[in-house]
């Protein structure tokens, strides 16, 4: 279904036009202010809803406006204006009934009219993203915003891991340490142990010494006295009973000898010596396996965050995979539009343009009605691609392009159709 005569009076810049549209595209030309743009505008203010039209479509100084927009079938829109703000849709057949909701019954019939494939090329990476998200009905920005708090969320526990990761390299690893440090008063009291042992050892030895030393001399003195023993004979007593005691003495002190090994003090002195570059020794390897420990749980934890931006991965591609694409290998991911996989921006501007044509008469099925504005960018090889593709699709193509040149299928002047 397209358009088969245009009539616009009041809209914009226009006075009163009427445009009875042959072939399939249809080139309106004329120079800046003469109101191309205000016939494109008709027909969009007559087919769309409110939210297409400006806010003041009336022309200055007028009390109303007028646009009848005739579709081949027999359906006739026609839509007013008032310069106070009012408006008013009438949709009629071809035997004059009228609709019970004509922009209901518009809508229907009309997909996204407003789509301008030119402006469509111009965008940026992320709003053509949107656009054709808008287009085919796929909104993923949910699953975007999702992904992209998990990324920055990844992003600094990646950040986390390789300052611990630094951290743990800070620290060198020694062999054959203990696992605790050593505790000097610890070794300190079983020095003095050992110490104090060993000098109750000696002292017991020196003292037998001197008892075995004073046994000697008791017997050398027994022997003088037996010499002497009339005389001495108490002496005798005395020295037998002193011996007696000693042997007693002697004995307890080398049962109490026997078995008895002096201890090693040398090792404790070294160990108390080593003692600093042992602990800390055992401090670098608890302090290694620590951050090796905090790298490992910060690793896990960027593992599940990267399984849950794989899922949400799988979940875009599962809805991108299901969605029907106006253009086949047209797709896009969270970035950019992708053309067989290949960024759209890298297509020749022949078949961006190609594509975008495409694109709006995919998304108008019903009635096949293009507007482009700017069409003065396009250069006589896009014109004739773009004609071409009208034809075969049996679309409508509305061009606006500044100029009078011969492609120009109507002059606009002063708000009106310049007569040829």
């Amino acid at each position: 279904m397209n358009i088969v005569k245009l009539e616009s009076s009041n809209i914009k810049r226009l006075k009163a036009v009427q445009i009875t549209p042959e072939g399939n595209m249809v080139v309106i030309g004329g120079n800046n202010g003469q109101g191309k743009t205000s016939v494109l505008d008709s027909i969009l203010y007559s087919i769309g809803g409110g939210n297409t039209h400006c806010e003041r479509p009336v022309r200055q100084g007028e009390d109303k406006a007028k646009i009848v927009c005739e579709l081949d079938g027999g359906i006739v829109i026609t839509r007013t204006f008032t310069a106070a703000g009012g408006t008013n849709l009438v949709v009629s057949n071809k035997e004059g009934a009228r609709y019970s909701s004509p922009q209901a019954m518009l809508d229907a019939m009309v997909g996204k009219l407003t789509f301008d494939p030119l402006e469509f090329t111009r965008m940026d990476s992320k709003r053509q993203v949107e656009a054709l998200r808008t287009l085919v009905g796929l909104d993923l920005s949910g699953l975007d915003q999702q992904r992209k708090d998990l990324y920055d969320q990844r992003t600094v526990v990646n950040r986390e891991v390789k300052s611990v990761l630094a951290g743990v390299e800070a620290f060198p690893f020694y062999e054959g340490v203990p696992q605790e440090e050593v505790s000097a008063s610890e070794l300190a009291a079983e020095l003095k142990r050992r110490q104090a042992l060993n000098a109750g050892i000696v002292e017991k030895s020196r003292a037998l010494g001197e008892i075995e030393s004073r046994i000697t001399k008791g017997a050398q003195h027994i022997a003088m006295l037996e010499d002497q023993i009339a005389g001495l004979e108490r002496q005798l007593k005395q020295s037998k009973e002193m011996k007696i005691s000693l042997e007693s003495q002697a004995k307890q002190m080398n049962e109490s000898l026997l078995g008895v090994v002096q201890e090693d003090e040398a090792s404790i002195l070294v160990q108390l010596d080593d003692i600093q570059d042992i602990n800390k020794k055992v401090a670098s390897n608890a302090s290694r396996m620590r951050l090796s420990a905090k790298a490992q749980d910060l690793q896990a934890q960027a593992d599940e965050i990267t399984a849950k931006i794989e899922d949400i991965d799988k979940q875009k591609a599962a809805a991108l995979a299901s969605a029907t694409f106006p253009v086949p290998g047209l797709s896009f991911d969270e970035s950019q539009v992708l053309l067989h996989g290949i960024p759209f921006s890298q297509a020749s501007d022949a078949e961006k343009i190609r594509v975008s044509v495409s694109m709006g008469m995919a998304m108008n099925p019903k009635l096949k009605v293009i507007l482009i504005r700017d069409g003065s960018l396009l250069d006589s090889s896009s014109l004739s691609m773009i004609a071409h593709m009208a034809k075969e699709n049996d679309a409508q193509v509305w061009i606006e392009r500044v100029g009078e040149g011969s492609e120009c299928t109507v002059i606009i002047e002063d708000g009106q159709v310049k007569e040829s």
